[in-house]
Order: C-alpha cells, then sequence, then structure tokens
C-alpha cells in the first residue's frame, strides 16, 4: 500500500466520518480501510483519528494533515482528467438524490432531456427526503429544497432556481367558512400545513401592510403534495404550498387563491454537492444543465 492510497483512503474516511462509510464509497473493506489509515499514522508518528465504538473524529494532527492532503489530491484528481478528458467530456455515474416532491415530478423530465444531451452519462437517481449530505450517503449531488441548516464546510451549493408557494382553497370550503380578507382571520380557519418549511404552523405573509405572522392549526400538516392536494380539493382547509402543487386545478375553478395580494417565503431549490475539490465534469454538467432547464420550467413560475 503506498502512501498516495494511504492519503486518499484516509481522507474519504474524515469525509465520510467513519469507516463503514468510507470503505463503501471506496468498494474496500472495513478492515482494509483501516490498514491504509494505520500505516499512515504508523509512518508519520503521529494518531490522526480519535475511534471510539460510535464515531470517529479528528485529531489536530488529522485536520492539519487532511487540509493539505485535500489540497495535493484534487491537483492529482484534476491532471488525471485532463490527461483522460473526464473534466471536459462527462461520462460515467452520476448519483444524484432529490426529495419526494421535487424528485418525482419536477426532475423527472428535466433528467430525461439531460441524458439526451449527455448520452454517455448514466444518472443513477433515489429519492430520499432524509439525504440532505451527498458525502454521507456516496452521492455526487444532492437536491435540496432550501439550503438545510447546518450546511457543512465542506459542501458547496448552487442556486438553482426559486418557486413560489401560495394559499389556496375549494370553493365549497371557502362558501361554508368565509374568504379571509387580512392574514390575521386565518387564525379561525382549517389550515393545512406544508413541512418543508422551517416553522409548518407559523405562516409568514407580506402584503400591502407589510409582514404578518399568523399561528395557524388545522387536521393536516404534511410534506407530501399528493395529500396536501387531496385535502385542500376535498375542502379540508386551505392549503399552504408550491403554486405547482394546485396550478391544474387553480386554472379548472377547482380550488382558488386565498389572500392573492400577499405573498409566502419562495422555495429556494438547490444542487449539493462536496466542495473540497473542483467540480467534476458530470456535476459541472449536471448543474449548468439543470439551471436553464428550471429556469424554463412553469414551476417556478
Amino acid at each position: 500500500m503506498d502512501r498516495f492510497e494511504n492519503a486518499k483512503v484516509f481522507s474519504a474516511v474524515v469525509e465520510a466520518g467513519g469507516f463503514t462509510q468510507a470503505a463503501r464509497r471506496l468498494g474496500l473493506s472495513r478492515a482494509a480501510t483501516s490498514k491504509h489509515v494505520q500505516q499512515l499514522e504508523g509512518r508519520l508518528g503521529a494518531r490522526l483519528l480519535n475511534r471510539t465504538t460510535r464515531r470517529v473524529s479528528v485529531t489536530a494532527a488529522g485536520r492539519s494533515f487532511y487540509e493539505q492532503c485535500t489540497r495535493i489530491l484534487a491537483d492529482f484528481e484534476q491532471a488525471e482528467r485532463a490527461a483522460s478528458r473526464l473534466y471536459n467530456e462527462p461520462r460515467g455515474e452520476l448519483r444524484v438524490v432529490a426529495p419526494t416532491n421535487f424528485g418525482l415530478t419536477d426532475i423527472g423530465t428535466a433528467l430525461t432531456d439531460f441524458v439526451i444531451a449527455y448520452p454517455n452519462l448514466r444518472i443513477n437517481l433515489i429519492i430520499n427526503d432524509r439525504i440532505t449530505d451527498p458525502i454521507e450517503g456516496g452521492y455526487d449531488i444532492a437536491i435540496s429544497v432550501d439550503l438545510p441548516r447546518g450546511t457543512s464546510a465542506s459542501l458547496a451549493a448552487r442556486k438553482l432556481n426559486t418557486a413560489r408557494r401560495i394559499l389556496c382553497a375549494a370553493p365549497d370550503y371557502l362558501a361554508r367558512r368565509g374568504v379571509p380578507q387580512k392574514p390575521e382571520e386565518l387564525t379561525a380557519h382549517d389550515c393545512l400545513s406544508y413541512s418543508y418549511v422551517a416553522a409548518p404552523e407559523e405562516w409568514h405573509l407580506s402584503g400591502p401592510d407589510g409582514e404578518r405572522v399568523v399561528k395557524v392549526t388545522g387536521p393536516i400538516v404534511t410534506s407530501h403534495r399528493h395529500v396536501l392536494h387531496t385535502a385542500a380539493l376535498r375542502g379540508l382547509g386551505i392549503a399552504y404550498g408550491p403554486v405547482d402543487f394546485f396550478r391544474n386545478d387553480i386554472a379548472a375553478g377547482k380550488l382558488v387563491v386565498v389572500l392573492p395580494d400577499h405573498r409566502l417565503p419562495e422555495a429556494t431549490i438547490y444542487a449539493i454537492y462536496p466542495a473540497n475539490r473542483r467540480q467534476s465534469a458530470n456535476v459541472k454538467a449536471f448543474n449548468d444543465f439543470m439551471a436553464g432547464a428550471f429556469a424554463a420550467s412553469p414551476i417556478f413560475r
């Protein structure tokens, strides 16, 4: 085992936060991964990682070595890409994870167009609401609705676009309960909350009289577009969510926009990817293509 490979494996362990995840990413056994780090520590005469049965943490010496090491590995990786033309010609597999609501519909069409544009790329798309750190999950890119809290310095984020959110309800619900004329009146209504916002039961609205924060209650809080959409159609209350959830039924008159002169916080869509090295051709191509596709998409208008 040479020193370059030792350093590469050590960096992977730091980035993955443990030996098991690093071994999975590298295609090695956990024992082989551990041996690489042990050899490196033996040669340097310094402990780089503190190990317990539950977690792995980086020592001061390990952090210093890692910061130097990643720059060297990044330079080497770029040299390899230049030699093989991978940097300029996207090819191979690109692993992407996206949340359920966004991934199942909005990204599907764009991804098929992307594959047509880059026939040497193979897309592996995973739908998962829980993954926000692509390094931890072994992904190249994570699509995120809004920037996750506590995003690590080892990650970079590129804004792809923003999407409007609205309030709407079925006409029969509004006929029974009345049409709110100002935000404060929402407290007397059944409200269907969207859990992809920071405080689902605390709605922020901006209108002619400035910003209002209203605490609401209701029978449903959900992250699932179908549940929210169905509940609104069946007259269970006033729904909060991205305009694309409700667009067709608003056009058909099955749903009505509530407080149309007020705006809700927009949803910002990000592509999140490892930041410790220069973007690969695959990641760059994906980000550029998706930013263009989403700019032209009606879901963001």
